[in-house]
Order: structure tokens, then C-alpha cells, then sequence
């Protein structure tokens, strides 16, 4: 049991840490003859052009719905979430949520029963335990 503890904290790092690494100042790959007063911003062209670059929405949502004690709506919110996501930063930002989530439902799971069912149904959505 230790083992795995140990594990999951060595990995959460490693997350955190390839994260982290990748969100430096990248250097500008465009010659500078190439400005013009029509372009973009980067990250404003980014936004339109990738798919990727799209945020989910809902975070407050789930956050709120847990502050409110409605549990199931939550999980409801969580999954409907879950559904929409199609790239690897989009998993990040859902795991981001859901982790936000389990915080919230840790704290009100001693006390709320129904917290400590959606604690449950929220560990099954994400592989935990």
C-alpha cells in the first residue's frame, strides 16, 4: 500500500513537472520580415485555429453545485464534462476539475453522507479507487 502512495506521489510529480516544463517562453519561429498590421496575436490565432486550444467550461459549475450540497448535479456536471473532451489538454483540464472536485468532497464527505456517495461515484468516474 505504501508502494502505491509512493508511486502516485512520484508520478503526480512527474505531471507536474512536464507540465510545467512546457508552459516556458518559447522562442519566435517567424522571421521578423513577416509582421504585418492585419496579424494576430499568437495566442489569439491559436485559439481560433486549433481545437486544442479550447477551454472546458463547467469548472465553477461543479464547484458550485458542491457548495450548494447538490452532489448528484455535480457528478452529473463532471460527466457531461467528460463527455466533450477530445484532446490530451482537454484530459488535463478535466483531471484539473475532478481534482478540484475530490478536494471539495473530501472536505464535506465526514459529515455529508451524500458527499461521501459522490466521492465514491467521482473515484469510480476517474479509475480511482
Amino acid at each position: 500500500m505504501k508502494k502505491l502512495r509512493w508511486l502516485g506521489a512520484v508520478s503526480g510529480l512527474a505531471l507536474m513537472i512536464g507540465i510545467g516544463a512546457g508552459c516556458g517562453k518559447k522562442a519566435d519561429t517567424k522571421s521578423s520580415e513577416t509582421t504585418g498590421a492585419s496579424e494576430q496575436p499568437p495566442a489569439a490565432a491559436a485559439s481560433k485555429s486549433t481545437p486544442a486550444a479550447v477551454k472546458l467550461s463547467g469548472s465553477q459549475e461543479v464547484l458550485s453545485a458542491i457548495d450548494r450540497k447538490d452532489y448528484d448535479g455535480a457528478i452529473a456536471i463532471l460527466l457531461r464534462i467528460r463527455q466533450s473532451v477530445t484532446t490530451a489538454e482537454q484530459q488535463v483540464q478535466f483531471a484539473n476539475i475532478a481534482d478540484e472536485a475530490r478536494i471539495k468532497l473530501l472536505e464535506a464527505a465526514p459529515t455529508q453522507p451524500k458527499a461521501a456517495e459522490a466521492l465514491a461515484v467521482l473515484r469510480k468516474i476517474t479509475g480511482g479507487r
